[in-house]
């Protein structure tokens, strides 16, 4: 988890809110957007090799964290917003196919991986 200054991570899960056009009084998300910016906050750590977001990389840390959500905990508002998987398994004359709807875009550290262009000025080496 991270170990950030609660009001400021209670305005930063506020201003994802806004970002995602939810209503900032609704809360049965929040436990969701909670994960998705604490996820954000520890990836961009572990990239940057920092301690401590930088006020500088707020906007990029809650664009990180409302891709993260969008593409983890949002429901597509059609069916054909999200690609269907479709398998079959024949075994002589029987076929059964399986189906479910699968995510687009990217998994776990790759969003993070995707800023590189804006978190690459706050990165440090390591030795």
């Amino acid at each position: 988890m991270s170990d950030m200054d609660p009001k400021r991570l209670e305005a930063l899960l506020t201003k994802l809110k806004v970002l995602l056009g939810l209503p900032v009084t609704e809360t049965d998300k929040d436990v969701q957007l909670s994960f998705a910016l604490n996820f954000t906050i520890d990836g961009i750590k572990n990239y940057c090799n920092i301690s401590d977001i930088p006020e500088q990389l707020e906007n990029t840390m809650l664009l990180i964290a409302k891709d993260y959500y969008l593409n983890q905990f949002a429901e597509p508002a059609t069916a054909g917003e999200a690609e269907l998987n479709v398998q079959s398994v024949k075994r002589g004359d029987v076929q059964f196919n399986f189906s479910a709807y699968a995510k687009k875009g990217v998994e776990g550290t790759a969003f993070i991986k995707s800023y590189a262009t804006q978190l690459n000025a706050f990165r440090r080496l390591r030795w």
